[in-house]
Formats: C-alpha cells, sequence, structure tokens
C-alpha cells in the first residue's frame, strides 16, 4: 500500500510546488524567494537551508523549488507563524499570500468546493493538501495503513480510502486532466480491493482541523 500511495503522491508533490511557484513567480517575480513576500521564520529557514544544500553553479530557482519539501509548501497555506524575535516579534498572514496569488494555484477549487457544499478557501484548501501531506508521510516512513491512521497533532484517525480521495481531490484542484490520469494510472484502488478489512478499522474520519497540526516541513 505504501509503495502505491507514495507513486500518487510523487506526481502531486511535483504538480503543487509547480503550481504554487507558478503563482508566487507571477506575484513577485522569479526571485520571490530573495524578498521579503512576508513569510515567517520558519519558512524563512526552510528556503535557507535548501538554498545551502544546492551547488553554487545551481543557485537557480528550478533548483530551489525541486529541493523544497511537500511540507514547505504546505505550510505556505497555512494560517503563518511568527517572525523574529522580542520585542520585535511579529505574525505573519499568510491569508494575504492566498489572496493575493497563491489561490490561482488551484483552479479546480471553487467548482469541487461547491459541489461538496463548501466554501473554496484556504483553511479548506490546506486541510486536503494536509491529508496527502500526512499520507505521504506515513507511507515514506513504511508504517502501517492497515488501520487507518492518525493526522500529525489530533486525535482522529483516517481510513486508506479518505487518504486516496483527498489524493484525487487535490488532483482536481491542481488540474483537472492531472486527476484523470492519476485515478487511472494509480494502483491504490487494486491494492485496495485484496487488502483484509480488519474488525475496528475506521470508516470515516472526525472532522479535520489542519490549523491545529505541528508546522513540521519534510
Amino acid at each position: 500500500m505504501s509503495t502505491a500511495l507514495l507513486a500518487d503522491v510523487a506526481l502531486l508533490e511535483v504538480a503543487l510546488r509547480n503550481a504554487l511557484n507558478k503563482q508566487l513567480v507571477l506575484a513577485f517575480g522569479p526571485d520571490w524567494y530573495r524578498q521579503d513576500i512576508g513569510l515567517d521564520d520558519r519558512t524563512r529557514s526552510a528556503l535557507a537551508l535548501a538554498w545551502k544544500k544546492l551547488p553554487h553553479g545551481k543557485r537557480t530557482l528550478d533548483d530551489l523549488v525541486s529541493r523544497l519539501m511537500f511540507g514547505f509548501w504546505r505550510d505556505l497555506l497555512s494560517a503563518g507563524g511568527y517572525l523574529g524575535r522580542e520585542p520585535q516579534r511579529f505574525q505573519c498572514d499568510y491569508e494575504k499570500l492566498w489572496r493575493s496569488a497563491l489561490h490561482l494555484a488551484f483552479p479546480g477549487g471553487k467548482a469541487i468546493a461547491t459541489a461538496e457544499g463548501g466554501r473554496f478557501t484556504r483553511t479548506w484548501t490546506l486541510e486536503i493538501v494536509s491529508l496527502v501531506h500526512a499520507t505521504r508521510n506515513r507511507a515514506a516512513h513504511h508504517e502501517p495503513f492497515i488501520t487507518g491512521f492518525p493526522l500529525p497533532g489530533q486525535h482522529s484517525r483516517v481510513t486508506v480510502e479518505h487518504a486516496y480521495a483527498a489524493s484525487l481531490k487535490l488532483a482536481g484542484l491542481l488540474d483537472r486532466d492531472l486527476a484523470i490520469a492519476l485515478a487511472s494510472l494509480s494502483s491504490v484502488p487494486s491494492v485496495l480491493s485484496v487488502r483484509p478489512v480488519p474488525s475496528g478499522a475506521p470508516s470515516a474520519t472526525a472532522d479535520l482541523d489542519p490549523e491545529s497540526n505541528s508546522r513540521h516541513i519534510e
């Protein structure tokens, strides 16, 4: 199951980072990562670490984007943390980034949210991305999925089916053709069809609150 899920998430991670980077470039230019665009300390530290790891001959935007981890992009959809230390410590508002640029990375968002009876917002999008991110981390660490898995910082557990649905939904938010391709190519349904279902496995997830997750970048 981990192999099947990771194959899906690998496609989504590349699509997500490319979509968000595109909107940052359109809003702030190709050197957005050198500008003060309102990033918090944690995000700035992740940028600096990724930049430091790049060979001097490959310190370009494309190389930087490919080096930044899934958690970096996920965190851009959070509420934002703090910048600086007391007495010069300020709250960063990522809602401004969302409204000015990042919402445009999800052209399918409004239609999908409306079809579900919801609203296309930053927190709604973050919930989906957070679930895919948590799925990626669990699969990468070869942890079991058969009885569902907990979300970081929460007591709720989600099923593999829910995680797979979130992957398809994220694909649809980013690109309709990507969603079609992922649904066609994913091996998750075939793995699920032969998976034993243990008694006591969760059938649904409790309400998710991605803003309460610990902001762990991977």
